[in-house]
């Protein structure tokens, strides 16, 4: 994929879902990041590849502004919401946050924090009656348990 191609991508996958000062900033961005490197002498398709598929880039932008009330910082299109995916990558190398082998889950969503309450008390029921079925068991057994060790003790001291 081209630069043009890219941007076009990121521009269509943005637009009306992001303000007009949001989609630019980004573009800018994309397009200055894409140039600075190559003129380090890498190839384009390199530099697209290694920054992932435009329409992922523009979900995470279009989320980010959602979270931020629209609002996005200066320095690369970065959010500023705070704990969003930008602002927790902020000043690192982009190939470092665009890496294709690696999918970001934010678990500090609300049913992510549900979940985790609920298998909390699945697992606390479940070690309860676990325990429980134990000593339930024992309290059955140990009538017999007592006899047979009542048994065993007789026949102990009858031979001494």
């Amino acid at each position: 994929m081209r630069k043009a191609e890219f941007l076009k991508e990121l521009e269509d996958a943005l637009t009306g879902e992001v303000s007009a000062a949001v989609m630019r900033e980004n573009l800018n961005y994309y397009s200055q990041y894409i140039s600075s490197e190559c003129l380090k002498g890498r190839s384009e398709e390199e530099v697209i590849r290694e920054i992932g598929s435009p329409r992922l880039i523009a979900r995470t932008i279009i989320d980010s502004s959602a979270a931020g009330g629209g609002r996005t910082g200066t320095g690369g299109g970065f959010s500023e919401a705070p704990g969003s995916f930008e602002s927790r990558y902020a000043g690192k190398d982009p190939n470092e946050r665009r890496n294709p082998y690696f999918h970001y889950v934010d678990l500090n969503k609300w049913y992510w924090k549900l979940l985790g309450v609920i298998l909390f008390f699945i697992v606390i029921g479940a070690t309860f009656a676990i325990v429980g079925g134990v000593f339930s068991l024992l309290v059955h057994l140990a009538p017999v348990l007592i006899v047979a060790w009542l048994i065993y003790a007789v026949i102990r001291n009858m031979r001494r």
